[in-house]
């Protein structure tokens, strides 16, 4: 995970690059989206995000999910749409990640995925050198720095798995007894407030 100070860089420092500013976009989002993967991101459908919510299955684990969109997230979601027009049984993607011109389930379109995924990763860290920053980064680098930040805060850890979509600690799915959207969306508000007013040397 990265420390504070950096993940505000990462974030909210403009790279001075178009194609920079893009993946930082990207990886906004997926701070935002309570520490989303890149490949539920890249996979979510138009269909997902209904009346300010995103609902979707994780990719990994098939756990359903559901993400009150910030509006601080309103700017970046108008950016990345994918305005392109669907194609004929193929998936009908919300960003402008992967084409959507495959089925999900062809060889082609985890191949198209991986290739996506390296592009990103490679961007992350030209975004990380642009930006002066010391500690590597990667998608994964996110996601972590999202729970992380949680748990800085004092967020109990169950909430932070739910949030996540974790499944892999069957003790803490039967001690789960659910945390509602609204509690998960104040959890992801006040890590983005966090890192947004975090300056160095201050946290």
């Amino acid at each position: 995970a990265l420390p504070v100070g950096e993940l505000n860089r990462l974030l909210y420092e403009d790279p001075k690059s178009e194609r920079l500013r893009r993946t930082q976009a990207i990886a906004a989002l997926m701070f935002q989206f309570c520490g989303m993967s890149f490949a539920d991101l890249a996979h979510l459908e138009k269909s997902s995000l209904e009346r300010n919510i995103i609902r979707y299955n994780r990719i990994k684990t098939k756990t359903p999910m559901s993400v009150e969109v910030l509006d601080t997230a309103q700017d970046i979601i108008s950016r990345l749409r994918n305005c392109q027009p669907s194609h004929p049984d193929c998936p009908d993607y919300l960003f402008s990640i992967l084409l959507g011109d495959k089925k999900r389930e062809d060889e082609s379109a985890y191949r198209e995925y991986q290739s996506a995924l390296r592009r990103f990763n490679n961007r992350l860290k030209r975004l990380a050198k642009a930006l002066r920053l010391t500690s590597p980064v990667t998608s994964y680098t996110i996601r972590h720095s999202w729970a992380t930040t949680a748990k800085y805060r004092g967020v109990p850890i169950e909430m932070i798995s739910e949030s996540l979509g974790h499944k892999s600690i069957k003790t803490t799915q039967i001690y789960l007894k659910g945390f509602g959207l609204q509690e998960r969306t104040e959890v992801n508000r006040m890590n983005l407030s966090y890192v947004k007013n975090c300056r160095i040397g201050r946290v």
